[in-house]
């Protein structure tokens, strides 16, 4: 934990001291474009140590502030609650999906998704053959049976559409 937070320090410190450009004290920009004298070099291990030691106060000072505060307690808390509140949901998911494939909701309902396919293309396929026929025998009759069989095409296809998305929605979801 101690190197942790010493490593996040320097790291920080150095970012900071390479915003800051300073000439008696170069920044680890300029550090690195150039040699150094010893005395630079000195000056900029002497700020970074500076900036540590401020780092390190403020540091100490936040986490005071929260732990005084009570917001780490808060907080882990409403991190307990959240992590059971998923787990929950997740076995919740689990069993209702664990359920409908024991039961087969799933299976049953494309499968007669497809069998009511199957039938509305065959009874597409028969009001054409009769509307032949009517076209024959009335030639504005077809007109109005025509414009019927595509009426019913149309909603039987979005209603097929839109039981299959829920299908796959359901069986994605397991």
């Amino acid at each position: 934990m101690n190197k942790l937070f010493v490593t996040v320090i320097n790291k920080f410190s150095i970012t900071h001291n390479m915003k800051n450009t300073n000439i008696s004290n170069p920044s680890s920009r300029e550090v690195m474009g150039q040699s150094l004298t010893a005395k630079q070099t000195v000056g900029s291990i002497q700020n970074i140590s500076k900036n540590i030691r401020e780092y390190s106060l403020r540091m100490r000072e936040t986490v005071g502030t929260l732990r005084e505060s009570g917001a780490i307690p808060e907080m882990a808390e409403a991190i307990r609650e959240a992590s059971f509140a998923v787990r929950d949901t997740a076995k919740d998911i689990n069993e209702a999906t664990q359920e409908l494939k024991k039961n087969g909701v799933v299976v049953d309902t494309a499968s007669a998704v497809e069998n009511t396919l199957k039938s509305a293309e065959e009874s597409v396929k028969t009001v054409k053959e009769i509307t032949t026929d009517a076209g024959n025998a009335s030639p504005n009759t077809t007109k109005a049976v025509q414009e019927g069989i595509d009426r019913v095409k149309k909603e039987t296809s979005q209603v097929s559409e839109k039981v299959l998305r829920e299908v796959k929605t359901k069986v994605g979801a397991r």
